[in-house]
C-alpha cells in the first residue's frame, strides 16, 4: 500500500491511501472531510445493479445507505432496472465501499458492465424452497400435533433476510414492506397462528422471486433492441479489441451478419444494412463507399472497411441508450403525486391497524384476537408496492416503445405532456419540406454585372452560412465554375434577415424581403418569382440591389398524411415560418388543415407559442433543434428529428425523432394517450384489489395469507399490464432466409419471399403501414434512379409506401456519384 501526504487548508493534514484501484483519503481530523479541494477529488459515475430491491417503498432505503457516505453527491435510483447510479468521489469512497454498504442490509448489490443483464436465479433460493417445505409439513398437525412446531422451524428459515433489511430500514427510521411482513409473522406467533407466521413468510420470499422473475421479463424487454456490440475488429491487423478502445479515425472490419460497433463513413465494399434498432425502420438501406453507417446498425449483406468518425461512448446509438436509461430514471409529475400519496396512505393505514389492535384491548370489549387479527391484514394491505409502481413500470415500457420506433423521449413528464397534447407548432423549412434546397433562377437587376460576377459575390458570403439555403445556392455557384473569393472578411447573421460579409473590400448582404425593406430595394422581377411559389432571396453590394434568386423546396411525401393523422387525433396543426406567404400558403394547399404564420422572426414565433398555449392548452413545437431553440424552449414539449448531425438537436429537445418521417409524431402521440391508460389502469388494479381485501377482511372472511397473495398479486398485474405496452415493437421472424451473425451481434432474421410486413399504429386513425422487402433469396438487388435537376443531385430514401402512390419503389436510392479516395462512388443522402 502506498501512502502520500497533502497539506490541507488552514495546515489541516490527510493521508491518501492508495491499494490497486481503491483509493481512501483518512483525514487527521474529523471535520477535515469536509475541506478536500475539488482539484484533489476524483468524481466517478459507479453504476451499480441492486437486485434485492424488490419493492419501490425500499428506494428510499438505498438513498439513506448511500448518501451518508463520504464523498457521495448524487443518488440515481431505476427500480424498473434495478440499477443504482452514484456520482461519487472515489477517493473518498471507492466502489467497494459502496457495494458493501448495500450488501450490509442484504441488498445483493454487485458493479455494472455496459452491456450486462443481471439475471435472477430460474429457482427459488434454497432457505425458500427449505420454508415450504417445512411449511408444508406443518399442515399435517391434525394427524399428529407436534408436527406444528415446523412451521416455526419455515419462520426462522424464511425470516433472516426479513429482519436484516428491517433492521436497516429501522435504523434510518423507513417504514417499508420489510417491516410490516416481520410484524405481521410477529403477530402471528403471539396469536399462536403458527401456520400462518409461517405461510406469512414463505410466500414472501416466494414472492420476492416471483416478482424479481417478472421484472427480469420486464428489464429484457426493455434492453433489447438497443445495443451494441463489446468488440471490434481492426481492419489492418484482424485483432478484435474492445469497442472502448478503438480510437477515432481507425479502420474497421464489418463482416455480414455483424453490428456495425462505431460511428463512421464506409471507405471500400458495399453493404445493406438494418437500421431498425436506431431509426425503427424494418426496411434494409443500401450503402456504398463514402456513406454514413451508425453503431448498433446490423450489416445484412457485404464486406466494408469502416473509417471511424466518433468514438464508441460518443456514438448516435450510445448517446441514445444514455437519454432512455436518464429518461426512465426521471420522475413523471404524476409519479411524484403517487409517491407523495402513498407517504401518507402508508402511515395512515398503520395508524389504523394499531387503533383496531389497541382500542378493543383498551375497552375490554369481547373478540379482541378477532380485531388483533384484522390489523394483521391491514399492515400487510398498507404495503404501497403495486401502486407506486403503477406509473414507473407504464412510463419505462412507454418509453422504450418509443425508442425502438427511433424517437427519444426523454423523460415521463413528456409522455404525459404528451397524451394531453391539444396543438402542435411546425417549422416548415427541413421539418414539413425536405430542406434540400435547388436554385430555380437568378435574375440580374440591372446590367452592372453579369451572371457569373453575380454568383462570385453569393458564394463568397454563402460559403461561410450553415443555412440550407446556403449549401444550394454554393452548389449552385460551383456547377458554373465560380470559384468563392478567399478574401472574405467580418461575416455576420443580421437575425431574421440574411447575412453579410465582406468580400473583397465590398459590403455584400444577402436576405428576404424584410432586408430589402430596409434598405429601400425593390425590383419588378419579384412578382414573377413570388407566384413561382419558391423562396426569394435578395443579393445587394455595397447597399445596391444586384440580384434577385429563388429556391425551390419539396414538401415531404409523408406529411401531408402525418398531418391527417394528427388532425383525426383532434391536434390541430399551425405552420410557423420566417419565409413569404405566397410560399407559405403553397405548403398549405399540398397539407390542407393547416394554420399558417408566415413572415415570423424568431420572436415572434416564440410569441405565437406562447398564445397557442394560452387558446388551446398543451403545445408542442417540432424544428431543427438549433435555429428553433427559443421556440422549442417555449412549447410544452419540443420536438426535433433527423439522424445525422443529431448531437445539439438531441440535446435540446424533448423528443427527439432519429429519422425524419414525420408520421412518428402521431405514433408517440398515440402511445402517451396509450401510457396514460395504462397508469389509470394500473392505479385501479392496485387500490381495488386492496379495497376488495379489505372488504373481505371487515365482512370476516379474510386471511393474512390471503393479504400477502393480493400483495404480490398486483404489483405481478401492474408489471405485467405495463408491459403489453412493449407488444408489436419487435422484429418479426420469417421462415425465409436466415443470417448467422458473428460474435458481435445478435440473431437477425427478414424475409426474403417477397412478402410484407405490417405493424398496425396505434393512433385513433387505426391505419397499417407497411413496408414491403421485394428482394431476392440469394442477394440484396437495389435500382438506382440517377435524378438530375438544373445539375442539383437529390437522393430519396422511401421506408414505406405513401398513400397516393401504389407502385413498387425498391430501396427508393438514387446514389449520385462523386470521385472518392477509394476509387469508387460517393453516396449522399443528399448531395
Amino acid at each position: 500500500m502506498d501512502i502520500f501526504s497533502y497539506q490541507g487548508p488552514e495546515g489541516k493534514g490527510y493521508e491518501i491511501l492508495a491499494e490497486e484501484d481503491d483509493a481512501v483519503v483518512a483525514p487527521r481530523l474529523a471535520e477535515d472531510i469536509l475541506n478536500i479541494p475539488e482539484n484533489f477529488q476524483q468524481v466517478a459515475r459507479t453504476v451499480l445493479n441492486v437486485m434485492g430491491i424488490c419493492c419501490p417503498s425500499e428506494v428510499p432505503l438505498v438513498r439513506k445507505i448511500l448518501e451518508p457516505l463520504p464523498g457521495v453527491k448524487e443518488v440515481s435510483v431505476n427500480y424498473t432496472s434495478r440499477i443504482v447510479t452514484v456520482l461519487h468521489d472515489r477517493l473518498l469512497t471507492p466502489e467497494g465501499r459502496l457495494v458493501k454498504a448495500l450488501n450490509e442490509a442484504r441488498l445483493d448489490a454487485s458493479l455494472h458492465h455496459r452491456g450486462e443483464l443481471k439475471r435472477s436465479s430460474n429457482w427459488p433460493s434454497p432457505w425458500t424452497i427449505c420454508c415450504g417445505i417445512l411449511l408444508l409439513v406443518s399442515f399435517f398437525k391434525h394427524f399428529w400435533n407436534p408436527l406444528k412446531w415446523f412451521a416455526i422451524g419455515a419462520v426462522a428459515v424464511g425470516i433472516p433476510p426479513i429482519f436484516m433489511r428491517s433492521i436497516a430500514s429501522l435504523r434510518r427510521w423507513i417504514l417499508d414492506i420489510n417491516i410490516l411482513m416481520l410484524i405481521a409473522v410477529g403477530g402471528a406467533i403471539a396469536l399462536t397462528d403458527y401456520i400462518e407466521a409461517g405461510s406469512i413468510v414463505f410466500l414472501f420470499t416466494l414472492a420476492e422471486w416471483l416478482e424479481g422473475r417478472s421484472s427480469e421479463q420486464a428489464r429484457s424487454a426493455l434492453a433489447s433492441g438497443l445495443d451494441v456490440p463489446r468488440n471490434a475488429i481492426l481492419a489492418e491487423t484482424g485483432a478484435m479489441v474492445p469497442v472502448d478502445e478503438v480510437k477515432l479515425g481507425s479502420s474497421i472490419a464489418v463482416k455480414a451478419g455483424e453490428m456495425i460497433p462505431v460511428d463512421g463513413i464506409i471507405m471500400s465494399g458495399e453493404c445493406s444494412l438494418d437500421e431498425s434498432s436506431l431509426t425503427g425502420e424494418s426496411k434494409p438501406v443500401e450503402k456504398a463507399c463514402g456513406s454514413e453507417v451508425w453503431a448498433g446498425t446490423v450489416n445484412l449483406a457485404g464486406y466494408i472497411t469502416v473509417q471511424t468518425t466518433a468514438l464508441a461512448e460518443d456514438s448516435a446509438v450510445s448517446r441514445m441508450i444514455k437519454l432512455v436509461e436518464e429518461a426512465q430514471a426521471k420522475r413523471s409529475h404524476f409519479e411524484q403525486l403517487v409517491e407523495k400519496f402513498a407517504k401518507f396512505y402508508t402511515p395512515a393505514l398503520v395508524a389504523t391497524a394499531l387503533g383496531l389492535a389497541l382500542i378493543p384491548l383498551i375497552a375490554h370489549t369481547h373478540h379482541e384476537k378477532h380485531w388483533l387479527y384484522l390489523a394483521l391484514i391491514l399492515l400487510v394491505v398498507a404495503c404501497p408496492c403495486a401502486l407506486v409502481l403503477s406509473t414507473p413500470v407504464a412510463v419505462a415500457c412507454g418509453i422504450q416503445h418509443a425508442a425502438r420506433l427511433g424517437v427519444v423521449i426523454k423523460g415521463g413528464s413528456y409522455l404525459e405532456i404528451l397524451a394531453k397534447i391539444k396543438c402542435l407548432a411546425m417549422d416548415k423549412t427541413g421539418t414539413l419540406t425536405e430542406g434540400h434546397f435547388r436554385v430555380s433562377e437568378v435574375v440580374p437587376v440591372g446590367e452592372t454585372e453579369d451572371l457569373q460576377q453575380i454568383l462570385y459575390w453569393l458564394t463568397s458570403v454563402e460559403s461561410r452560412s450553415s443555412h440550407p439555403m446556403a449549401a444550394a445556392l454554393v452548389t449552385y455557384a460551383s456547377l458554373q465554375d465560380v470559384v468563392p473569393s478567399k478574401s472574405v472578411t467580418d461575416f455576420q447573421i443580421i437575425e431574421g434577415e440574411g447575412v453579410s460579409a465582406v468580400v473583397d473590400g465590398h459590403l455584400v448582404e444577402i436576405g428576404n424581403a424584410r432586408l430589402a425593406s430596409r434598405l429601400g430595394w425593390s425590383s419588378t422581377a419579384i412578382t414573377k418569382l413570388k407566384n413561382q411559389t419558391g423562396t426569394v432571396g435578395w443579393l445587394g453590394k455595397d447597399h445596391q440591389l444586384l440580384a434577385v434568386f429563388s429556391l425551390e423546396d419539396h414538401v415531404r411525401e409523408e406529411a401531408a398524411e402525418a398531418v391527417s393523422s394528427l388532425k383525426r387525433m383532434k391536434v390541430q396543426i399551425h405552420m410557423l415560418t420566417g419565409d413569404n406567404h405566397e410560399t407559405a400558403q403553397s405548403v398549405q394547399r399540398k397539407l390542407g388543415g393547416v394554420t399558417v404564420h408566415a413572415g415570423l422572426l424568431p420572436q415572434d414565433k416564440v410569441r405565437i407559442i406562447q398564445e397557442l398555449k394560452e387558446n388551446h392548452g398543451v403545445t408542442g413545437m417540432i424544428g431543427d433543434g438549433i435555429n428553433d431553440a427559443p421556440a422549442l424552449a417555449a412549447a410544452d414539449v419540443g420536438f426535433a428529428m433527423g439522424l445525422a448531425g443529431s448531437a445539439v438537436a438531441m440535446e435540446t429537445s424533448d423528443v427527439f425523432l432519429m429519422t425524419d418521417d414525420l408520421r412518428k409524431l402521431s405514433m408517440v402521440a398515440s402511445l402517451g394517450r396509450r401510457v396514460r391508460t395504462k397508469v389509470i389502469q394500473n392505479v385501479v388494479i392496485s387500490v381495488g384489489l386492496k379495497v376488495a381485501m379489505l372488504a373481505l377482511s371487515f365482512a370476516g372472511y379474510g386471511y393474512l395469507w390471503m393479504a400477502v397473495l393480493v400483495d404480490v398479486g398486483a404489483c405481478l398485474l401492474v408489471i405485467s399490464n405495463s408491459t403489453l405496452l412493449l407488444r408489436g415493437t419487435g422484429k418479426k421472424r420469417s421462415s425465409g432466409h436466415h443470417h448467422h451473425h458473428g460474435k458481435n451481434c445478435k440473431d437477425h432474421d427478414h424475409d426474403h419471399d417477397g412478402g410484407k410486413q405490417c405493424s398496425k399504429d396505434d393512433d385513433h386513425a387505426g391505419r397499417t403501414q407497411c413496408s414491403d422487402h421485394e428482394h431476392g433469396a440469394e442477394k440484396h438487388q437495389h435500382h438506382r434512379h440517377p435524378s438530375h435537376d438544373h445539375g442539383h443531385n437529390h437522393s430519396h430514401e422511401h421506408s414505406h409506401h405513401s398513400h397516393d402512390h401504389h407502385h413498387h419503389q425498391d430501396q427508393g436510392h438514387s446514389h449520385c456519384k462523386k470521385k472518392h479516395a477509394c476509387g469508387k462512388g460517393h453516396s449522399h443522402a443528399h448531395c
